[in-house]
């Protein structure tokens, strides 16, 4: 009678099983230490990890991580998909926080969505690769600093919905408009706390448009019956085009029709990254222009 540990048949089976377990075990994503730095939205298990990095009223550092997804299309306004908190790199909301330094890379949607957020500084970041835009600011607050937008070559670097954004020493390139505005609604919510703004506003002081294509600049009131509060501060910003195409600051139809100059003070306190002032002081220019 044989040995059934000695045959060759079970023999054969165990190598090849053996062998399939040592190939996947080497491919499997063994660096789990983001999970000690970073709180949510990474998927465990093999190579390509998909980034949602979550954070709500929490100061973090990225220092000089990549965040890189793996998704076909990325950048390219065809392949726009999904749902904007999931399908973002990162996804901002809160009061009275800073975000700084890492990069961030590849998304269908936003590469960072920004959506009800008070007194919330980004600075020193690069963004690229989003299918919509690199960054998109909702019903929020935000001053954003020293860093770089970039790579949605037939979409947007930038866009904001509803709020006062602040943009200071930034570069926005290679993308087919530079940035859009929107006024969709006169009310909104942060943190549960409702705010009235019958208006929205964008200030753009000291930042560089490299490679547009097309527009640097779009305004739109898209309430029903809206009176055009959309509200466009610009002041030292330098625009370049794309070599085989015409670049128009405003566009071929020029939709922002209230653009202010930044004053002095206004200048002094963005500068000096006094931001309770620079609100203050864009909320009583516009109600004297209004």
């Amino acid at each position: 009678m044989s040995n059934p540990c000695l045959n060759p048949f079970m023999i054969k089976k165990s190598i090849i099983l053996i062998i399939v377990s040592l190939l996947l075990s080497s491919c499997q994503t063994t660096d789990t230490s983001y999970k000690k730095t970073f709180k949510g939205g990474y998927k465990d298990g093999f190579a390509n990890e998909i980034h949602n990095i979550r954070i709500n009223s929490e100061n973090k550092d990225f220092g000089d991580k990549l965040f890189s997804n793996n998704q076909k299309g990325c950048g390219k306004r065809k392949y726009q998909n999904g749902y904007r908190k999931s399908a973002a790199v990162l996804y901002l909301t809160g009061e009275n926080f800073i975000i700084e330094n890492g990069a961030f890379d590849c998304s269908l949607q936003n590469t960072i969505y920004v959506e009800g957020a008070k007194n919330l500084v980004i600075q020193n970041v690069t963004s690229s690769r989003g299918s919509d835009n690199p960054i998109e600011i909702r019903d929020s607050f935000v001053f954003v600093q020293n860093s770089t937008f970039k790579d949605s070559v037939d979409n947007k670097c930038v866009e904001t919905e509803n709020g006062i954004v602040v943009f200071y020493n930034n570069t926005f390139s290679n993308c087919r408009n530079a940035f859009d505005m929107e006024l969709t609604k006169s009310s909104f919510y942060i943190s549960r706390k409702n705010y009235e703004l019958n208006y929205s506003a964008v200030v753009f002081l000291k930042n560089n448009f490299l490679k547009i294509r097309d527009d640097a600049f779009h305004c739109h009131d898209r309430r029903k019956n809206g009176s055009g509060n959309v509200f466009l501060f610009l002041k030292n910003n330098t625009f370049s085009g794309k070599s085989g195409y015409t670049f128009r600051k405003f566009g071929k139809k020029r939709d922002c029709l209230k653009v202010i100059n930044i004053s002095n003070e206004l200048e002094d306190a963005i500068i000096s990254g006094n931001t309770s002032k620079v609100y203050e002081l864009v909320r009583k220019t516009i109600k004297q222009t209004m």
